[in-house]
This record gives C-alpha cells, structure tokens and sequence, in this order.
C-alpha cells in the first residue's frame, strides 16, 4: 500500500510539471528570455507554424488526461486495499 502512495506522489508531481512548465515558458518569453530554448532570437524572432499551438495543446491535453485517469485508478485502488483491510480485520 505505500508503493501505490509513493507512485500516487510521483504521478502527481508529475502532473504539477506538466501544467507548470508552458506557464514558466510564457513568463520567460514575457521577460524577454528564449522561452526555456523554444525561441532562440526571443518573441519577436519566434517563428512557428500555423498548428503548432493546437499540436502544443493536444499532446499536453492528452498527457494531462493519461495522468488524471492513472491517478484516478490509483485512488481507486487505494480505496479497494483499504476497504479490504478493514473487511479482513473485523
């Protein structure tokens, strides 16, 4: 039961990053910076295609949810294990 809640921590830290970092790249594009290496002449120099936004979007989208339904299944389990340990030990 501790691995399940060592793993829950590491996936929820997980999380956190993932919904942190386009946040960091968009303050350090703000501040004049490369956006952490996106944009190698700053916001002025930074050209894109026109669907790299939605493709951005879509894979961050999909790893959030990936993330959210192993969270999801862990809690569940964590839940299973211990309604089955009180159920054992009455």
């Amino acid at each position: 039961m501790t691995l399940v809640r060592i793993i829950l921590g590491i996936l929820l830290a997980l999380l956190l990053a993932v919904v942190a970092v386009p946040g960091a790249v968009l303050v350090d594009l703000v501040n004049g910076g490369t956006g952490l290496g996106l944009c190698e002449q700053g916001l002025g120099g930074c050209t894109t295609g026109v669907f790299a936004g939605t493709e951005l979007l879509i894979i961050l989208t999909g790893i959030i949810a990936l993330l959210a339904a192993l969270i999801a299944g862990l809690v569940r389990l964590l839940r299973w294990l211990g309604n089955r340990r009180r159920s054992v030990s009455l």
